[in-house]
């Protein structure tokens, strides 16, 4: 027996499932910012925000961090799609045992 299923109800089943899952679609992320301690929970898992500063904001300085330096009371302004493609890029460059 064999059970046709049409592609579009194809894609949207495993749209689902993968939104259900946690999985976002690369253009969800596209223009999206988020701030240093989402970043640090999502990426870099078990660090912490002290250790994405010194890690990976001074040490690489990238260019998806909006200012690098925001000063007392404001907040980094982090650009999701380009950080999580430089994440996976660089991610063996990366000291992960590092305290």
């Amino acid at each position: 027996m064999q059970l046709a299923i049409e592609d579009s109800s194809l894609e949207q089943v495993v749209d689902q499932i993968m939104l259900k899952r946690g999985y976002v679609p690369e253009d969800r992320l596209t223009g999206k910012t988020i701030g240093i301690k989402e970043f640090a929970k999502k990426y870099c898992y078990p660090h912490g925000i002290d250790w994405v500063k010194s890690e990976i904001f001074y040490k690489f300085n990238p260019d998806w961090v909006a200012d690098i330096h925001p000063g007392v009371g404001r907040g980094f302004t982090i650009f999701e799609f380009d950080a999580a493609k430089w994440m996976q890029e660089h991610r063996k460059e990366i000291n992960w045992n590092a305290k």
